[in-house]
């Protein structure tokens, strides 16, 4: 018999937790388009009863193009080792992919999956925390399958080449901590608004009132900013590569760090976040 691979196992053990009888297996499994679509709405649980808590944050890496900043990732690798913090947490597009876009090819340092899958192999290896992570799956690594229509998992594959990084979902998933805490990573689409704020504001305003997580971070728009709106504390990655051409053509630019992120937990998991705190570390080109 073939091993299981980690998503197959947390299968299981949902379907042993849900008591599902063999004869209804069928019927689940028929209404489940994708392994990815079932894992999107399971939050991923962390075993952490501390009602303090201090995490680093980040996205839109692209490893792989030639405006990825590894000098930036380093520092941030060691401000975490320095400031003690638990785990990562990263909002996806971590290699850059290979789009079919005129001209990207000329913006790559690494060509094709294997090459860039092998950087990020090096790269990640200098971690020494461990990192929850989504990707994004038509854009960047996605495009490995969804343009070049390879069949290339790029989630799953990362988790493959790196002990740290753990794949949790595509574009949108959530984490829960035995502490209370529950925290959104997405990845959206589309391009910046006019206003930082707007696109947050929309996506907020666009969950139920028993659906909200306390927090949500939010990658592909390469901007970093933070709100708090209808309860909930919002934070825009930023990124670790320098404005694109593609960005500066069309007049976008490029947030350049990673977050820090120290939270408080209320003595009772229902009254939520007593306290939530934000760093961001910028660099500049």
């Amino acid at each position: 018999m073939a091993k299981m691979s980690k998503a197959q196992k947390e299968l299981v053990e949902e379907l042993v937790k849900k008591q599902i009888k063999p004869n209804e297996v069928a019927t689940v499994i028929k209404g489940l388009k994708s392994l990815n679509s079932w894992k999107k709405y399971l939050p991923i649980k962390i075993d952490f009863p501390d009602k303090h808590i201090k995490f680093g944050a980040f996205a839109d890496s692209h490893i792989g193009h030639m405006d990825y900043r590894p000098d930036v990732l380093r520092k941030m690798i060691a401000d975490g080792k320095r400031q003690g913090i638990e785990f990562w947490i990263n909002a996806g597009d971590t290699i850059e992919g290979m789009s079919g876009r005129e001209g990207h090819i000329y913006e790559l340092t690494h060509l094709g999956a294997s090459a860039q899958l092998d950087y990020f192999a090096q790269e990640f290896k200098l971690f020494r925390t461990t990192i929850y992570s989504i990707e994004a799956q038509n854009s960047h690594g996605g495009w490995f399958k969804s343009k070049g229509n390879t069949g290339l998992n790029i989630g799953e594959e990362l988790e493959r080449r790196s002990k740290h990084y753990n794949f949790i979902g595509y574009d949108e998933q959530d984490i829960v901590l035995d502490n209370g805490l529950k925290i959104r990573l997405q990845h959206p689409g589309g391009g910046t608004a006019y206003a930082l704020s707007y696109k947050g504001q929309k996506y907020i305003e666009s969950i139920s009132g028993g659906k909200k997580p306390h927090m949500i971070l939010t990658g592909h728009y390469h901007k970093s900013f933070s709100m708090f709106y209808r309860n909930i504390h919002y934070v825009s990655a930023g990124t670790l590569c320098n404005q694109t051409p593609f960005m500066r053509k069309i007049g976008t630019p490029a947030h350049v760090g990673y977050w820090i992120i120290d939270i408080n937990m209320n003595k009772k998991k229902s009254d939520g976040v007593e306290r939530f705190t934000t760093e961001f570390v910028p660099f500049y080109e």
